[in-house]
């Protein structure tokens, strides 16, 4: 037996109770397979056999990408030190990590600034979190430029080397801005002043992501927009699906052995400093922001999905969820709600 699904945080219902919140209202932010762990059974054979091919993709991945030997708390520092290290090589080996779907979540958020420009008919400001190399601000351009439209963009990033790295990947455009900076503090952007941000896998570097999502309700104006994507543990219920001799298999089972026991060991801590960033997306809504005038803002969620999305080989393994935003006022009460609810998690 496998136990897929484990609780990645304890909730305390003890005070949820104490305060008039009930388990109902609290499904509303934590799905079943986030609270309840998922027991799945499979036999000594197909025990075998996944680990024979886990330790196949392992092996790969320590041949061609390298990864550290070990982690270690994955502190700022440490981080900062694992993309000053990886700087010049990001970009070649994001891209074969990922098999090359970096580029289509990179788009994917090009395509809806290019969809809120539209819609606003003037000239917009983004802010590109975690910019990196500035590859997510390269399909920005380009998919506004197939509509004859521009923006004021800012790339963000706390490593300096990646800058360096953007600045040549972007010396060709114009209305770019990247700076140095910390997402959990943005004291450099005004309140209020823009109208998307986007952080595309970005916020499992940092080790207090609601502090985050805090400072991007702050400067997003009334009405503004927050595009996320990033890793996110598989669904034993909702399995990717492999083509093999025109037919389709599913196994979640093995979805959920190779995320827990390879990607996040030795891909994402290992190779990228990362953290396992499947509650940003659950902590994300249920933050809350008190403005200067008393007023409470928090999130609507638009969309979101998750997916296991095809790595190397065609095998459906590489998790990903991706979740859009809106900043909206809300009441005094829903902001308490919210703030009692995630004060009474506690991550594992």
């Amino acid at each position: 037996m496998f136990i897929a699904n484990k609780p990645i945080i304890s909730v305390n219902m003890e005070r949820l109770k104490e305060n008039g919140i009930s388990e109902r209202e609290l499904r509303r932010y934590f799905p079943r397979y986030i609270l309840n762990p998922t027991p799945l059974y499979y036999s000594r054979i197909k025990k075998v056999w996944f680990f024979a091919v886990r330790l196949f993709l392992t092996v790969l991945v320590k041949i061609f990408l390298r990864p550290r030997k070990a982690s270690g708390s994955l502190d700022i520092h440490e981080v900062e030190q694992v993309y000053t290290k990886e700087a010049a090589t990001y970009d070649r080996k994001h891209h074969i990590t990922t098999r090359g779907m970096d580029l289509i979540w990179r788009r994917a958020a090009g395509w809806f600034v290019s969809v809120i420009a539209r819609n606003e008919a003037r000239n917009i400001r983004v802010l590109d979190l975690c910019t990196g190399t500035g590859l997510t601000i390269k399909e920005i351009i380009s998919i506004l430029k197939e509509y004859g439209l521009e923006a004021e963009i800012t790339g963000l990033d706390y490593n300096e080397k990646m800058l360096d790295v953007a600045r040549k990947n972007l010396e060709a455009y114009s209305n770019i801005k990247l700076v140095r900076g910390d997402a959990t503090n943005m004291n450099g952007i005004s309140s209020n002043s823009l109208d998307v941000v986007t952080q595309v896998c970005g916020i499992g570097g940092i080790s207090e992501p609601t502090k985050v999502f805090h400072e991007v309700l702050r400067i997003l104006k009334p009405g503004g927009w927050f595009f996320m994507i990033d890793m996110h543990k598989p669904i034993p219920e909702q399995p990717g699906e492999w083509p093999f001799l025109l037919k389709w298999f599913r196994f979640p089972i093995f979805e959920s052995v190779v995320y827990e026991e390879s990607t996040i060991p030795v891909v994402l801590k290992r190779l990228w400093g990362w953290r396992d960033t499947t509650l940003c997306f659950y902590f994300l809504p249920l933050t809350v922001y008190r403005d200067d005038n008393g007023k409470y803002w928090g999130f609507k969620i638009n969309i979101f999905v998750q997916d296991s999305q095809r790595w190397w080989f065609g095998l459906p393994i590489m998790p990903v969820a991706q979740i859009i935003v809106e900043k909206v006022e809300i009441s005094e009460e829903e902001a308490k709600k919210r703030k009692i609810i995630i004060e009474a998690c506690n991550p594992y």
